[in-house]
């Protein structure tokens, strides 16, 4: 993965790789493994958080692990990528509304949960911080935004 095979048969590092590493100070198996332990963390406790919903416990414990799981999910990437290229790409164009909803989505989640703690507003901000970052993460598959358009405005025509 840290290198590309060319067609001459020579193994190359890639630019991204070589650019981050010198960024970050950081080589590349220890920034796999900050993206591991990060993505792990993720994982875990967005097991958490589902099973604190579903055993019905409080909505405001489930908001807060769930938002700590997307916050390490997306604090993953930043191993991989670098701090300021993950934060370039964040805050492209082309992602910089979905960015900034989702950002408030988390932030207003937390503060529904622990200090306003009105179920409601919590749910509503968990389910717009999820679109936020399912909208944020399509930016970056190719003409999936569209594909995504295209299938709601044929649904909304009947």
């Amino acid at each position: 993965m840290r290198q590309l095979f060319t067609i001459s048969g020579r193994y190359a590092a890639t630019e991204d790789v070589s650019i981050t590493s010198q960024v970050s100070g950081l080589s590349w198996d220890t920034r796999l493994k900050g993206f591991g332990i990060c993505l792990l963390i993720c994982v875990v406790l967005g097991i958490i958080a589902t099973i604190v919903y579903f055993t019905g416990g409080s909505l405001s414990g489930f908001a807060i692990l769930y938002s700590l799981a997307v916050i390490f999910g997306l604090g993953s990437t930043l191993f991989l990528m670098g701090p300021m290229n993950q934060l370039r790409k964040m805050f492209d164009s082309s992602r910089f509304i979905a960015t900034i909803v989702f950002l408030i989505c988390v932030a207003m989640t937390l503060v529904s949960a622990i200090a306003i703690k009105v179920p409601v507003l919590v749910l509503l901000f968990v389910i717009l911080q999820f679109l936020a970052l399912l909208w944020y993460t399509l930016s970056y598959i190719p003409y999936a935004r569209n594909v995504i358009k295209s299938c709601c405005g044929a649904l909304m025509r009947g």
